[in-house]
């Protein structure tokens, strides 16, 4: 009650925001803003630490996480995956600004920075800037908020745990891959299963290629590893990982194609499990307005002769509008 509370307050103050942008006739004009409106509420459904904490750490929080060792993205307000940085010295998940680029629906001419608002000139293929992990788990939200007796897991994260329960046999060790768009939600996850004695590895879009072999390959090799944390930012190709059975995906997003990349991680040749896909969805919220939206979008592509596999991508005004209203 008190996590519905805290969403509905937060979706609130979101729609009337969005609700202004309609009134002056810019919503395509503050589409980073929406998208950043949207993201909070997602975040808020995973876990209300997410935003609340963010909100009560300010710009200072940004500023701590850069110096500490981790790149923010300055789209998500998340740990970057594989960050990338545009040439006005803004640096985003390469997957954030790419689907930013993408909903300006192909009209470049009024293709903005959504930070500093001049022209975006950024290279969507270029290397990632390379992160220091040992100084990036120092800026892990775990060792930004007080874990002590008064932390609160959250309604998802519990509703996981209850499912990944029921898994446990004595007989065989069934494994499980954990998906979020959401690094830190992934470091809640994490610390949640280890203090409930499930090991764990994590994959995240800043570790180098060796550190994600070593990884792969240490969930594959260890019976007693149960739990594979992946991000779907990092998690969408080149992965094989026949030995989990079970998927869960935490967040939703509009792009159905991004969460079936993810689940075929586990539908490669050699897998032997009957495999079973779990979504954690909060209901009434923005998660389940999203499902809609992704079944509309499915729907429309399969409708058309020629597929535009962007379309999925691009979240129009009038997507919007419909993520905004009940």
């Amino acid at each position: 009650e008190e996590e519905r509370d805290l969403y509905q307050s937060l979706y609130s103050d979101s729609r009337r925001q969005f609700n202004d942008y309609v009134a002056e006739g810019v919503v395509l004009n503050n589409y980073a803003n929406i998208f950043t409106l949207i993201t909070r509420m997602r975040q808020m459904a995973d876990h209300p630490d997410l935003v609340l904490k963010r909100l009560k750490n300010g710009a200072n929080s940004t500023k701590m996480l850069v110096n500490g060792g981790t790149i923010v993205c300055q789209l998500c307000d998340d740990e970057a995956e594989e960050p990338i940085e545009s040439k006005c010295h803004h640096r985003f998940c390469r997957l954030c600004i790419s689907e930013y680029v993408e909903g300006f629906d192909g009209d470049q001419s009024k293709l903005e920075c959504p930070i500093c608002h001049i022209a975006l000139s950024i290279d969507l293929e270029g290397p990632a800037i390379e992160v220091d992990r040992a100084l990036a788990e120092k800026g892990s939200i775990v060792n930004r908020i007080r874990m002590g007796g008064e932390w609160r897991s959250s309604t998802k994260i519990e509703a996981l745990m209850e499912e990944l329960y029921k898994l446990r046999s004595d007989r065989q060790t069934i494994k499980s891959i954990v998906f979020s768009q959401f690094t830190s939600m992934l470091d809640l996850v994490e610390w949640r299963l280890k203090r409930a004695g499930f090991e764990t590895v994590k994959l995240q879009g800043s570790m180098s290629p060796s550190q994600r072999d070593s990884t792969i390959n240490y969930f594959m090799n260890t019976p007693s590893c149960e739990v594979f944390l992946v991000s779907l930012k990092a998690g969408g190709v080149a992965l094989n990982l026949v030995e989990a059975s079970q998927v869960f995906i935490l967040d939703q997003w509009w792009n159905p194609a991004t969460l079936s990349q993810a689940s075929d991680r586990v539908h490669r040749f050699g897998q032997k499990r009957p495999i079973r896909i779990v979504h954690l969805c909060i209901e009434d919220s923005i998660e389940s307005r999203i499902i809609e939206l992704q079944e509309k979008k499915s729907a429309m592509i399969d409708a058309t002769i020629n597929h535009d596999d962007q379309a999925l991508n691009r979240l129009s005004s009038t997507d919007m509008q419909f993520l905004f209203n009940n």
